[in-house]
Parts: C-alpha cells; sequence; structure tokens
C-alpha cells in the first residue's frame, strides 16, 4: 500500500498497482511521472490526475469521448494510431480540463494534447496530434 498526499483529498491509501507512470512526464512538468486518478465524487464524469510526489499538483481530467463523440473519427489516421487499443479497454484517452466561470465556455478540454494510458502496463503518455481541427480549449459540451 502506498499513502498519496493531496491538498484536495488528504491523505489516499492506495494499491500501488494503481499508479500510472509517464516516462517523458507531461507538457510543462517533465519531472514529475508518477500519478494517481482519483474521481472526483461519485457518479461524477470527472477525475483527477493527482501527482504522487507533489501534492498540489493534480490536474481535473475527463473522457474525451463524453463529450466528443466523434473524438477519432475526426482524426488523420497518423494520429489515430495513438489510440490504439481503446476499443478492447487496453487504452485509455483522458482530456485535461481547463475550468473558468468567468469565462465562455467555462469548461474547455485538450483535444490537441489527450493522455493516453495503457491500462496493462500503467504507462501514460501525453502525445501532441499533428493535425487536428480541435483545439487545446475545445468547449465542453456534454453529448447526448
Amino acid at each position: 500500500m502506498l499513502t498519496v498526499s493531496t491538498t484536495r483529498f488528504g491523505d489516499i491509501l492506495i494499491e500501488e498497482d494503481r499508479v500510472i507512470h509517464f516516462p517523458e512526464g507531461l507538457l510543462g512538468f517533465p519531472d514529475q511521472k508518477a500519478y494517481i486518478i482519483q474521481q472526483h465524487k461519485p457518479g461524477s464524469s470527472f477525475y483527477w490526475l493527482q501527482s504522487v510526489d507533489l501534492p498540489h499538483l493534480a490536474f481535473v481530467i475527463i473522457n474525451p469521448f463524453l463529450g466528443e463523440k466523434d473524438y477519432l473519427k475526426e482524426l488523420p489516421p497518423s494520429d489515430q494510431s495513438y489510440f490504439n487499443g481503446i476499443e478492447d479497454g487496453r487504452t485509455l484517452a483522458l482530456a485535461l480540463v481547463t475550468i473558468k466561470p468567468e469565462s465562455v465556455p467555462p469548461l474547455t478540454m485538450n483535444l490537441v494534447g489527450p493522455l493516453i494510458i495503457n491500462l496493462e502496463t500503467r504507462t501514460g503518455r501525453q502525445v501532441v496530434l499533428s493535425s487536428t481541427r480541435y483545439t487545446c480549449k475545445h468547449p465542453l459540451i456534454f453529448s447526448q
């Protein structure tokens, strides 16, 4: 068991196999390589990508397909290859969320730099898509 200290949830006791390793870190945080995913609250679509080593470093994340059902269909084949394994549950894609209540729209998600996590190896990578109509501030509107 591992204790992860957080500023949002206090100390969390987790199984060590919940840690996701990002060998390259995330954009802007190359030295932070170990994270856990913590649900915001039961039933929420939002999660936190929480650093294992820095209690104050956490990102709001969401499944990008909740806000953009055709996300992969809109990507060129060269970028779709990053998402191999999504269909059979071996790979997880997540989008970083920005919350600015004073802005319109108040919620955006980064669809240019998604997080791709191999669930079998517990390793992740933030990729930068080469050619997409999406932006790093794509409006987050839940699809029906």
